[in-house]
């Protein structure tokens, strides 16, 4: 069957962080902070809480010498990885639709659409915290296969995290497992094992 639609992860393929989350943090309120912190984060990617209401209660119940400010600038420092979005570009070119499919809280999605105007790139953008579920829930990719109203034999799902991949696989979606270090060259051969008007 002839993929209609790509899913793209965003951390990971499109993007990178400018730092190591785990020294980032580390350094900023300590490992306890740390682990606190990104288990707190989940309620955000659902879209349960924002993330500056989150990270404000880890500060108060944490000892550490930072303000919720300081914590909700790492979310900010990261690059587009253009390579891999010239893919995103030439498989639109190609006729087939191309969405995110990314677990984003409420700041990466308002610096995501509107600073860094990614939705503008693509033909639909599904964030977790609008969707209500987070990877690697199948309800999150239920969600995106009923809006685009294809079957899941008929998306490519790109992730790097193999929990991801495993669940889009386990709906019946064709599913591509990305190693960020490989670049975009590899992500290209990938995708165009799928998508055969992207071999070059």
């Amino acid at each position: 069957m002839a993929i209609k639609a790509i899913l793209w992860d965003c951390d990971g393929v499109l993007q990178h962080p400018a730092h190591d989350w785990d020294d980032a943090l580390s350094r900023l309120g300590g490992a306890e902070f740390t682990a606190a912190l990104f288990e707190a984060e989940h309620a955000a990617l659902r879209g349960e809480r924002s993330l500056r209401d989150v990270v404000a209660d880890l500060v108060d119940l944490h000892p550490v010498a930072v303000s919720v400010e300081d914590v909700l600038a790492l979310w900010s420092l990261f690059e587009a990885d253009e390579p891999a979005w010239q893919v995103v570009d030439d498989a639109r070119a190609a006729g087939v639709r191309c969405v995110l499919a990314t677990n984003q809280q409420d700041i990466r999605v308002e610096l995501m659409r509107h600073e860094r105007k990614y939705d503008d790139r693509v033909d639909g953008a599904y964030y977790s915290s609008e969707i209500g579920h987070m990877k690697p829930s199948r309800e999150f990719f239920e969600a995106i296969l009923a809006d685009l109203g294809i079957e899941a034999q008929e998306a490519l799902f790109v992730d790097d995290l193999l929990s991801n991949i495993e669940s889009a696989r386990s709906l019946g979606i064709v599913a591509v497992h990305h190693d960020p270090a490989s670049g975009a060259a590899e992500l290209r051969r990938e995708v165009a094992e799928h998508v055969p008007d992207l071999r070059q």
